[in-house]
């Protein structure tokens, strides 16, 4: 019937709103382990690319290891030291060029690599690391030619057996220079010098040691200042020095730095940041197996990489396993959440369209029935014992009454002399009439006033009740006050979450009920009320003005704290920002500072060499670069023994002075230049015989050295005394040919070819 529909309806609405508000309890903790999750996701991610990169590197190292352990086990050369120390194609070139030899395809000599013809001198294997530092990274696996076919051949077989750029370069030396060796000056004394601690036993291979690692001009001490002690000096004018003039670089212990003092007498340390090894005298089983030991090191490391990144990896995928099962939970539960609020909706309207009166349901009240029928059972059969109490004292009450009888007649005659009485009392009643009626008024007054009275206690009593109920509720509303303002400052020192090990309590119990204390305000409710009424005037219009919809405080509150943790995150993001450019300006700075020690070191360089070749004319010469400026200034010396001849002015010069301070200090700026080809044109037409023969043969030596870089020089000068040899060829133009033709003398041109 309709009541019981009525009734089964009002359950199900109750059901569905305890179910709905526990679904909606759930939506929090799900949203906080999304994010969780993701978070745990997002940190894991960049470790997996990171183990994977060192995982790959650590494989790319140990398989360099191998192909090294292999070239040097394949090397069978009975009493020569591993080739593949010095490089890991130095074993393979070296069989191609052996077997090239016997073959007679080369011209001339061949020798390399240089590392297989040097060992160290007896009793000087302290010095072994730091001579070998001092010699120059990539020297030691060179092969050296003597000719331009055998550099043609050499080339090829590089590509034959797969070298790179940098692997066995090539040297090409003169065929003087394999005769023998060059003479070298003794260590000065207290140090020590790469040709006194390495002895090399081919005549190519020292020669070039000489020539392209300065292994004669370069020191060995223990220390900075043991080496200062032997080898720095002073001149009369304060300006320092190295002893003896032949030592250029002092190369000291325990890293291997080095120093050297330039031309004006200035000291500079130069830092040493790569290690020091020895591959000279090292033979082929200790080579092996520091190269084995090396590989195992290696073999574990990337043993060790596998496993984390394995744990990185599976790390990476629970976190996201997990990231998507909250997902789901979430979205699950946001369905659940809005089919609840559907079916609620449903049946509260189904409800408030129903005719039928809800009824109350009395099965409460079905116990309190039964145990007041059981006290009135209890009542009756008191009232039947009372009954047969009151027969069993009968015969009592007749003798009670008998007496009754005679006390009464007493009592008449009595009341007949009270009449008497009352006669004489009457009158006096009646005058006491009056004051009665007064009385009666008075007392009626009284009654009137004691119904207002209860009529005031009990309206008082209501208040009292409505009184208890409002502060109940006022303690309640300031219990969630604080509550919410614990909650708040939390979420807000935590990046909107609440700390794991912090509890709140959401409903209060009785005694924090009470403990809360009731403060009497200064001033009247009215004026409190006004008050929050104008509060809230405000707040809608603040919402209007700024179009706000949002008017669940809750979920204003989760998006200010999303927003904060958005704009935290962009915070960590610019301070992340700040550090990489106060760390790319330190950078810049570093550059900076960098490029100012090479662009000294270029024009100390440049000032030597200026210095240098103006001293094969007998004169001296210093440049001035001003850097600020933009400007450089020559200072010329005509006679270095003669400081008078000093002048700053380059126009005072003669026109062959100036020409070959020019000259001078094009070659001295040309020794920072990384040009293949250099060309000068008339260089010496304005210059006397002298000094022009001095520069030619200065130009031919230093063109013979550079072996690098190729010189061409055009002049309209005799040039009959230099002697041609395959570093120097001479092309004479003829004179052109005089012809009455239109056009007259044409230009001729010159046949390389031949």
């Amino acid at each position: 019937n309709a009541a019981e529909d009525e009734r089964v309806r009002t359950r199900k609405i109750a059901q569905t709103e305890t179910d709905l508000s526990r679904a909606k309890e759930q939506v929090d903790p799900l949203k906080d382990q999304i994010a969780k999750h993701l978070r745990d996701y997002q940190d894991v991610e960049p470790s997996v690319n990171q183990n994977k990169e060192t995982r790959e590197g650590t494989e790319k190292q140990l398989y360099a290891v191998q192909q090294k352990v292999r070239a040097m086990q394949a090397e069978s050369g009975e009493g020569k030291q591993a080739l593949a120390v010095f490089g890991s194609k130095c074993t393979a070139l070296h069989a191609a060029v052996e077997k090239s030899k016997k073959a007679n395809k080369f011209r001339g000599p061949v020798a390399g690599p240089v590392g297989m013809y040097v060992k160290v001198t007896p009793g000087k294997e302290k010095w072994a690391q730091i001579a070998e530092l001092a010699t120059g990274f990539g020297s030691l696996d060179r092969f050296i030619v003597t000719n331009q076919d055998d550099l043609k051949l050499m080339n090829k077989l590089r590509r034959e057996v797969g070298c790179g750029p940098r692997d066995c370069a090539l040297y090409r030396i003169h065929p003087r220079s394999t005769e023998e060796k060059y003479n070298v000056p003794a260590p000065p004394e207290g140090v020590e010098t790469i040709t006194s601690v390495l002895s090399v036993e081919n005549a190519m291979a020292f020669n070039f040691l000489v020539d392209n690692c300065s292994i004669d001009t370069s020191a060995l001490a223990d220390s900075k200042e043991s080496s200062e002690k032997a080898l720095l000096v002073s001149d009369g004018n304060g300006k320092r020095c190295i002893r003896g003039g032949t030592i250029r670089k002092v190369f000291v212990f325990p890293k291997g730095d080095h120093w050297q003092v330039d031309k004006a007498g200035n000291l500079s340390m130069m830092g040493n940041d790569r290690g020091m090894k020895q591959t000279i005298g090292v033979d082929r089983s200790a080579a092996i197996e520091s190269a084995k030991h090396e590989m195992k090191a290696m073999q574990q490391e990337l043993a060790r990489n596998k496993s984390e990144e394995k744990a990185v990896k599976e790390a990476s995928y629970k976190s996201k396993k997990l990231w998507n099962q909250a997902q789901k939970d979430h979205q699950k539960t946001s369905k659940n959440i809005e089919k609840m609020e559907s079916v609620l909706d449903d049946l509260k309207a189904e409800a408030e369209t129903s005719e039928e009166v809800p009824t109350i349901d009395t099965s409460d009240y079905e116990k309190d029935i039964q145990e007041a029928e059981a006290s009135m059972q209890d009542l009756k059969e008191q009232e039947a014992a009372i009954v047969q109490e009151i027969h069993s004292l009968q015969p009592g009450v007749k003798d009670q009454r008998r007496q009754l009888d005679e006390i009464t007649a007493r009592n008449r005659r009595i009341l007949d002399d009270m009449e008497k009485v009352d006669a004489k009392l009457e009158d006096i009643v009646k005058g006491q009439a009056r004051r009665q009626e007064q009385v009666d008024k008075v007392k009626a007054k009284v009654q009137q006033v004691e119904r207002g009275v209860e009529e005031q206690e009990g309206i008082v009593k209501e208040i009292k009740g409505k009184l208890g109920g409002a502060l109940a509720g006022a303690r309640k509303m300031q219990f969630d006050y604080h509550r919410d303002q614990k909650m708040f400052e939390l979420k807000k020192e935590n990046g909107g979450e609440i700390p794991p090990g912090e509890e709140v309590e959401l409903e209060p119990t009785d005694e924090d009920l009470e403990e809360i204390e009731t403060v009497e305000p200064p001033k009247e409710s009215k004026h409190y009320k006004s008050k929050i009424q104008n509060k809230l005037k405000k707040i809608d219009q603040e919402i209007q003005r700024r179009n706000m919809t949002e008017s669940d405080p809750a979920v204003a509150r989760d998006k200010y704290f999303r927003a904060k943790k958005d704009l935290d995150s962009k915070m960590v993001q610019i301070n992340a920002i700040e550090r990489n450019c106060k760390a790319l300006s330190k950078d810049l700075r570093q550059r900076k500072n960098r490029w100012r020690q090479f662009r000294g070191h270029i024009a100390e360089m440049t000032n030597i060499g200026f210095d240098e070749f103006l001293n094969k004319k007998g004169s001296a010469g210093e440049v001035e670069f001003d850097h600020d400026l933009g400007q450089l200034n020559l200072i010329v010396q005509k006679d270095n023994a003669d400081s008078n001849s000093q002048t700053k002015d380059v126009k005072a010069l003669s026109g062959g002075e100036r020409s070959f301070a020019t000259l001078s200090l094009l070659l001295a700026i040309g020794e920072s230049l990384e040009t293949p080809f250099r060309v000068m044109d008339e260089f010496d037409v304005f210059l006397d015989p002298v000094a022009r023969k001095i520069a030619m043969e200065n130009l031919v030596t230093i063109a013979k050295k550079m072996e690098h870089r190729q010189f061409i020089f055009i002049t309209p000068q005799d040039v009959s005394n230099l002697k041609t040899d395959p570093k120097l060829r001479i092309f004479m133009m003829k004179a052109p040919a005089r012809s009455a033709i239109v056009g007259g003398a044409q230009q001729q041109t010159l046949n390389f070819g031949n």
